[in-house]
Formats: C-alpha cells, structure tokens, sequence
C-alpha cells in the first residue's frame, strides 16, 4: 500500500502584489506578477470583494498550474501547521497550500498566486489589486479553450 508523502512548510515565502514573478525558477515567465502571497509579518490589503469574484477566483484554485511536493499553511490562522488546508464552498471540497494558480488578464499580464489566496479572501479580507480582480473576472477563465492554450504557451499544463 502507497502512502503520500507531503513536505510541510512552517512560512508561507511573502512577495509584495505585484512585484515581478520569481518564486519557482521552472515556472517563472516574463511580464508575470505576484498577488497573494501573504505571511504574518507583512500588512495586508484589505476590503469586500463581489460574490462574483470569490466565485471565479474558487474556479482558478480548481485549475492549479503549479503543484508543489510540500505544502505552506496559513500563518494567519496560527494554525500548527501539520495538515494542509481543507476549504469548503458549496458542497465542494479542496485542499489549498500546494499550487499556484495563474490568471491571464486582457492586457497580456500573467497573474502568479499561491492557491491559499482564496482562503486568505474568504477568511482573512484580503483585498488584491484591482488589476487582478479585474483579470479573474474578464480574462480567460479555467476549462476554455483560450485559457488552457494560455497555459500551454507559457510552459505550465
């Protein structure tokens, strides 16, 4: 019997919104942007965001791009850290704290974000910039054919 094996990561890596990519060396692209990487010792944005949006940004974190072999938990929960995250939305359940999600926006940028960005909206009130917002809502969206090619070209499916 086969048992998985997952790294535990104690801290999340922080990167300021939008500062350019450069977390995974194999996934970095040019003209791609962080968003959403968060720990405990840096402030945050935050507000409300639109149903709309936390609906489409479930949707990314459903289509992860970049899976890790450990895992980073939520350093905002004070949580011990032992399990990765589980998140609940509709009757729906997925593991969050081991991929990254991307999210083309209209203009040609490249959104990078850790997948736990939709527990740190839904739980925390984290708000991202508008321009990432503006992206999850208008820009290709996952299971379309215009977003899987976009992935493709970048190197990531």
């Amino acid at each position: 019997m086969r048992r998985a094996c997952f790294l535990r990561s104690i801290s999340m890596t922080y990167f300021a919104d939008l500062s350019p990519y450069t977390y995974h060396a194999r996934s970095q692209r040019e003209n791609t942007w962080n968003v959403g990487w968060l720990d405990a010792a840096h402030p945050f944005s935050r507000g409300e965001v639109s149903a709309p949006f936390l609906s489409q940004l479930w949707a990314f974190c459903g289509a992860p791009v970049v899976q890790m072999r450990g895992f980073h938990t939520c350093e905002l929960c004070n949580a011990d850290g032992l399990e990765m995250l589980v998140v609940q939305r509709d009757g729906e359940s997925r593991r969050l704290g081991a991929a990254e999600i991307r999210v083309f926006a209209p203009d040609g940028r490249v959104y990078a974000a850790p997948d736990l960005i939709y527990h740190y909206v839904a739980v925390h009130g984290y708000c991202p910039p508008d321009a990432f917002v503006t992206a999850v809502l208008e820009g290709p969206q996952p299971g379309t054919d215009t977003y899987e090619r976009l992935v493709a070209e970048s190197g990531l499916g």
